[in-house]
């Protein structure tokens, strides 16, 4: 079974890679991610309008470089990460975004030495230190103490979280130290289906990506951000624990499935990765040409787009009802449903921004690098 999988994935690879190659080649008119995204009843430049970077955004890039220097783990492309880690949290205070950007940076450190994308292309003793590393840091527990022959993405890592454990409540940190454990776990590892062993359904790879990604996690440090921490006794009375939950789950796939399009030549054209909508979709429907499955995977995040404009309207009307009684947790409520708005535009605004993903020739309108660009990078 195993070995078929293997067969039929390295297939289907070649199949893409010589597809886009040859559109590459033909050139073929790049296809704007911004017109397959929109939709007349959620339009992405209309909705992203209000979105404002952190006012201290230099001085945040600044402190997170120090912060990697001090443990060795600053790479050289860790300037995209932290710029991105900010635009996630643009209202956050100083103080507890210092401590989000080291939760982004070790996150980041980890995923561009033994990532999803970078795991396979290790030589065995690399994969097994690297394993090593990933286990320590995920039996971690307070007081967060890190060994002597640690990694310095360890020691930072214990600094980290000891940090977000002195500014938190005890629950929320506990539920969010064991969806970061998990993110760690599955992530750094070899992530493709010959790995898996199978080809997982569209369905089981989005909840699969939502962790791999980190987005889970990272929604929860919306919470922390402000200091607003949701209580979710009151929003099961309520009667909106189950749309809310909902409601964070579709942010979380809006930002790694629009990754999942953007990083799509990074990953799977010049890194042989299947862990990728894209390539999921062409396994799950082997006769799609590539134009479709680009046209299908944009289709499923536009669809994520509507449903999390419906239910944010549901949640805020819902919770409207609890005043004037519930006003203190309403107002949390209503704090946090705006940091996963900032969360989607940002997932949107920073992808189109940054420069991880341009190059001279792409199949996206959004990441050609124009010539002035280019000669500047």
């Amino acid at each position: 079974m195993k070995h078929n999988v293997q067969m039929l994935a390295h297939a289907r690879m070649q199949k893409m890679q010589k597809e886009y190659a040859a559109m590459m080649r033909e050139g073929v008119e790049p296809f704007s991610l911004f017109q397959l995204f929109n939709h007349e009843e959620f339009r992405l430049d209309e909705f992203c309008q209000s979105f404002r970077p952190h006012p201290y955004s230099r001085q945040l890039k600044r402190v997170a470089q120090e912060f990697c220097e001090r443990y060795g783990i600053w790479l050289e492309n860790a300037e995209h990460y932290v710029t991105c880690a900010i635009y996630l949290f643009p209202t956050a205070n100083l103080y507890r975004m210092n401590n989000i950007l080291k939760n982004c940076t070790v996150d980041f450190f980890l995923n561009d030495t033994m990532g999803r994308e970078v795991f396979t292309h290790l030589s065995a003793g690399e994969q097994e230190r690297c394993n090593v590393v990933r286990q320590r840091i995920g039996r971690m527990d307070y007081p967060f103490e890190s060994i002597p022959e640690a990694h310095g993405v360890e020691t930072a890592n214990a600094e980290m979280l000891l940090d977000i454990y002195n500014t938190s409540p005890a629950h929320w940190f506990r539920e969010f130290k064991k969806m970061y454990n998990y993110h760690i776990d599955v992530t750094h590892l070899d992530c493709n289906t010959n790995s898996l062993g199978h080809i997982p359904t569209v369905e089981e790879y989005i909840d699969m990506r939502g962790h791999i990604s980190g987005m889970h996690h990272t929604i929860q440090l919306i919470e922390y951000s402000d200091g607003q921490f949701l209580d979710w006794k009151w929003m099961e009375t309520a009667g909106i624990k189950t749309d809310m939950q909902r409601l964070q789950y579709v942010t979380a796939a809006i930002g790694c499935l629009m990754n999942d399009l953007f990083s799509f030549e990074k990953e799977v054209i010049d890194n042989s990765s299947d862990s990728n909508l894209l390539m999921i979709l062409a396994l799950n429907d082997p006769g799609l040409s590539l134009e479709e499955i680009i046209r299908k995977a944009a289709a499923i995040v536009q669809q994520f787009l509507l449903e999390f404009a419906l239910l944010v309207t549901r949640v805020r009307n819902r919770s409207y009802q609890q005043l004037p009684a519930g006003s203190e947790m309403v107002d949390k409520l209503d704090a946090h449903i705006g940091g996963l708005e900032r969360c989607v535009q940002a997932s949107w605004v920073w992808q189109v921004y940054t420069k991880r993903y341009k190059r001279s020739n792409s199949i996206w309108k959004e990441t050609q690098l124009v010539p002035a660009i280019a000669a500047a990078v």
